[in-house]
């Protein structure tokens, strides 16, 4: 598994103030940039979404070297290569033929209190 960083020109705010919101086929996350803009960000379609509070799970696993380039933390849209969970989800297909996790790419937001890891095949960031 190794972590980068999705896009270096979109840092995430200390304090996002997040919105998720889960439609059948696409997530949505409305949330604050470094300069306190708000942006929207899409993930569709979507396979998985999953929200962990930030006491339950090991910031470790989401550093890089890019996201502490000036001596503290700075939070950025990552994207996972080599995704164990994606890979888990590929062993429990029920069609063997299906092949649309080949497409997905592992997201992960580290957001103030939450963590936020959504695979799916693209993503759409707007400022609204």
């Amino acid at each position: 598994m190794r972590v980068e960083v999705y896009d270096k020109r979109f840092e995430i705010n200390t304090t996002p103030l997040e919105t998720i919101s889960v439609s059948s086929n696409e997530v949505t996350i409305e949330l604050d940039d470094v300069k306190e803009n708000r942006h929207r960000i899409k993930f569709s379609p979507y396979q998985a979404i999953k929200v962990i509070t930030i006491d339950c799970v090991s910031s470790r696993e989401y550093f890089n070297d890019y996201s502490f380039r000036n001596g503290y933390y700075q939070r950025y849209i990552l994207n996972v290569d080599d995704s164990e969970w994606i890979n888990a989800l590929k062993s429990k297909l029920s069609d063997n033929m299906a092949n649309f996790l080949n497409e997905s790419i592992h997201y992960v937001l580290p957001l103030q209190e939450n963590i936020i890891e959504i695979i799916a095949h693209k993503i759409n960031i707007e400022k609204i």
